[in-house]
């Protein structure tokens, strides 16, 4: 069974990664792929992937029935 919120943090926690994703990606291009900026920027990315794997690995989508109903 899904836990209350779960679905909702895993929107926020998507969301929040695409942004950092972006982030990451223009401040590399700008500032260098070794600049403080980007690496703090990647660990962040990372600490937010690694969370959203933890969530999507305990999600359970709802089980529908043979006639594809919860």
């Amino acid at each position: 069974m899904i836990k209350p919120g779960v679905k909702d943090e895993k929107e926020k926690i998507e969301n929040a990664i695409e942004l950092l994703r972006a982030e990451m990606i223009r401040i590399g291009m700008t500032e260098g792929l070794g600049s403080q900026q980007t690496l703090q920027i990647s660990k962040k990315l990372d600490r937010y992937i690694t969370k959203y794997q933890t969530l999507h690995l305990n999600y359970e989508p709802p089980r529908t029935n043979k006639n594809g109903l919860s």
